[in-house]
């Protein structure tokens, strides 16, 4: 063999390498979506849709999606340890009940309760309910609930009725993987 068939079997040898690698990234980069970030607390984890961040503010954790104000969504995830009335049944009795909503000028009406009802979140039952307008005026709020061994979780997603389907889906997606650090 001479040294130009090694040099041109090596740089065929090259070129094929690099081709297949090239094919190799732009498949990857169309097939597999990136990871998504994540949110981390000492309690609990879950994985952000894109374009999502969250915060704690007191004693809850506000979410929001990127944009400017007024968001079209807020979600605010609140944890507490369980008690008595710490059960799914609660906390679809109470759902079941319309809230009072307080509007601009001091007027007072109920919320229209459109569904509650009991759904499965990676292998969790949770409570889900829809009501409009429970907590500001155009928007609807979608509830989901459930426990752990020691806690009550209670999330609440605030909508502008026009998104509600996007955000909503969203929402579920990031509790479908929620972890939550048992004792």
């Amino acid at each position: 063999m001479g040294a130009r068939f090694v040099i041109s079997l090596l740089t065929a040898f090259a070129a094929t390498l690099s081709a297949l690698g090239g094919i190799g990234w732009i498949t990857a980069r169309l097939l597999v979506d990136a990871p998504r970030e994540q949110f981390l607390t000492s309690y609990f984890m879950f994985d952000l849709a894109p374009g999502w961040s969250c915060e704690i503010e007191e004693t809850e954790y506000v979410c929001r999606p990127a944009g400017a104000k007024p968001y079209a969504a807020i979600a605010i995830i609140a944890m507490k340890e369980r008690n008595n009335l710490d059960r799914l049944e609660d906390y679809q009795a109470h759902l079941q009940e319309p809230r009072k909503a307080v509007r601009s000028g001091g007027e007072t009406v109920m919320s229209e309760i459109r569904y509650v009802r009991r759904k499965s979140l990676a292998g969790k039952q949770w409570v889900e309910g829809l009501h409009a307008g429970s907590e500001i005026p155009g928007y609807l709020t979608y509830y989901l609930a459930t426990t752990t061994s020691y806690l009550g979780i209670l999330v609440t997603l605030s909508v502008h009725k026009d998104h509600a389907d996007k955000y909503m889906r969203q929402l579920n997606e990031m509790m479908e993987s929620l972890t939550v650090y048992q004792r």
